[in-house]
């Protein structure tokens, strides 16, 4: 059998305790704010009287939800430009996806700058708007936010 020095085993559990609260407490801390973003979405559509069915969260920066019953679009941003807006389906004429870029140098390689989705208003007078997933002032890499554009420009085509 082993055995263990008293100490020794307090110290482990000291140590390891130390190690993994604060991978705990940015867990917690992410994720309260994930829920806000989620909250926020609902909130929007409370006021017009829809319900969430569909959402995601990204980057606890960005939340894009569905009301398909009521054929809604709801998207926050947190942040400076923050925004939040609710868009009714039958407003939307198209959605396509955006990819805005640059190239560096000689070697003239694309780098991303911006990815969203811009919505066609049927309205002519209505400018099209930019639902933005990622920026790279704000990022330095891609966190899957290519496929998670394409899946919700997808969603809201299937949904028009």
């Amino acid at each position: 059998m082993i055995t263990i020095d008293p100490v020794t085993a307090v110290l482990s559990v000291v140590l390891f305790g130390a190690f993994t609260v604060p991978f705990i407490y940015h867990f917690q801390k992410n994720k309260k704010k994930d829920n806000l973003l989620v909250q926020k979405l609902k909130d929007a559509l409370n006021t017009i009287g829809g319900n969430l069915d569909q959402f995601e969260s990204w980057r606890h920066k960005y939340a894009i939800g569905l009301d398909t019953q009521k054929k809604v679009l709801v998207y926050h941003q947190e942040g400076e430009i923050g925004a939040t807006f609710c868009i009714p389906l039958s407003e939307i004429k198209k959605v396509t996806v955006i990819k805005k870029t640059r190239e560096l140098g000689e070697s003239k390689k694309s780098v991303l700058e911006q990815l969203g989705l811009e919505i066609h208003y049927v309205s002519p007078t209505k400018k099209s708007s930019l639902v933005e997933f990622y920026n790279e002032e704000f990022f330095s890499d891609l966190m899957g936010e290519t496929l998670l554009v394409e899946k919700w420009a997808e969603l809201i085509r299937t949904n028009l």
